[in-house]
Parts: structure tokens; sequence; C-alpha cells
């Protein structure tokens, strides 16, 4: 907790409010057409240290031909947070 301090990371309790936007404890995601889960793959976030937004990541995999696969993920937030909830101006302050 030093640590958030020294940084200036934010790092109180989300208030009640915030906490009734998440998802109930057995949530279940839904897979749509739509959409790949690529939750299989290991993908590593590359947002600098101290950026309000971990969004950005990529993944690199060896194929069985020995070339790489490498993949670059940008966060699809809007598809959880709805604009102007509790849980959005939350995070836009932190």
């Amino acid at each position: 907790e030093v640590l958030l301090h020294e940084h200036d990371i934010p790092c109180d309790p989300f208030p009640a409010k915030v906490l009734a936007c998440l998802p109930p404890d057995d949530y279940k995601i839904v897979k749509t057409p739509d959409r790949l889960d690529l939750r299989h793959l290991p993908v590593l976030s590359i947002d600098p240290p101290g950026c309000k937004d971990i969004d950005d990541a990529l993944h690199c995999t060896v194929l069985p031909n020995g070339n790489y696969q490498v993949g670059v993920h940008i966060a699809d937030v809007t598809n959880y947070v709805k604009a102007g909830t509790a849980i959005d101006l939350e995070a836009a302050k932190r």
C-alpha cells in the first residue's frame, strides 16, 4: 500500500454504488458470434507505468511451422462498462 501512495495511485475502497455495477458472483461470459474468446493466449499488457487505462496488450506464440503469431489486443471496455454509470465515473477519476 505504501508503494501505491508513493506513486499517487488511488487505492481507496470502491464506494457501494460502484460495487453495485459489478456483475454477480455467478456471472458467466456468454459467447457471441461477433466476439472471440482469447483467454487461452498468453496476453501481456504493454501499457506504460503510471497509465490510467490498462487496455492495450500483445501476445506472441510459436506456430507449428516455426513462425510466430503476434496479436495486438485493445480492450473493448464499452462492452462491459456503460458511459455515465458509477463505475465509469469512478474509473475516470482513478
